[in-house]
Formats: structure tokens, C-alpha cells, sequence
């Protein structure tokens, strides 16, 4: 089953999966929230991101990067999002920008390790 799945009913929030971000740099992207692929599904569903939380496993202050796309190709949907080394973060929706995605949200992150998990709210 693909990460976080798309489940829920519109306005219904939802989390994804805890991810850990491994690989530095664009290529190194991971999906941290996927669409629902599934076959009945009329038009593409989409969300706005509500919050992001994880830890900075890095040694170093580190960049996160949050977009979509394929790996080495993402695209950022909202400004880089710096975290601190040894830290966690937890950033709700007053903290982000309102951003609604209709693709695969992806993360990747200049210094590694980088663990991260997203909560979203179906739009339709």
C-alpha cells in the first residue's frame, strides 16, 4: 500500500507515515505522502498540508525541502524550512503556508539523517 494513503473523506485529516530521509540532496527525495491510486476514483483528490513534525538526526543545521515530483526532479510547494541539529520540529498549520497539492508530496533535506511526518486534510 502506498505511503499515507489517501482515505479519508473531504475535510477529514489525516497522517503519513513516519519517513526517514537518508539520502542528502534532491535526489535523495522521499515520498512522505502519497495520492490514492485507486481504480473507482473519479478526478484527482487534493490536500493542504496541516502539520509537519520530526527530528533533526543530523550533526548539522540542516534545510528541509517539502514538494512534489520525482526524486531529483522536486519542485518545493513552500519555503525551505530550516531545522536544527539534535532538535525536533513540529510546525501546525498557523507555522506553514496554505498550500493545496494534487500530486505526491516528497522531502528531501541538505544534511541526513532527517526523520519527518506529515498530517494533511483532504480538499476533495
Amino acid at each position: 500500500m502506498p505511503v499515507g494513503y489517501l482515505q479519508a473523506r473531504k475535510g477529514v485529516r489525516l497522517p503519513g507515515p513516519l519517513v526517514d530521509i537518508i539520502v542528502a540532496a534532491n535526489a535523495g527525495a522521499l515520498p512522505i505522502f502519497q495520492q490514492s491510486t485507486f481504480a473507482n476514483m473519479v478526478g484527482t483528490r487534493t490536500f493542504r498540508i496541516k502539520r509537519i513534525s520530526g527530528i533533526n538526526q543530523a550533526g548539522v543545521n540542516t534545510l528541509l525541502h517539502i514538494g512534489i515530483g520525482a526524486a531529483g526532479a522536486v519542485v518545493d510547494v513552500m519555503p525551505e524550512r530550516w531545522t536544527f541539529a539534535g532538535l525536533n520540529f513540529d510546525w501546525s498549520e498557523a507555522d506553514l503556508p496554505e498550500v493545496e497539492v494534487n500530486a505526491d508530496l516528497m522531502a528531501w533535506a541538505v544534511a541526513v539523517p532527517v526523520a519527518i511526518q506529515v498530517e494533511i486534510e483532504e480538499i476533495g
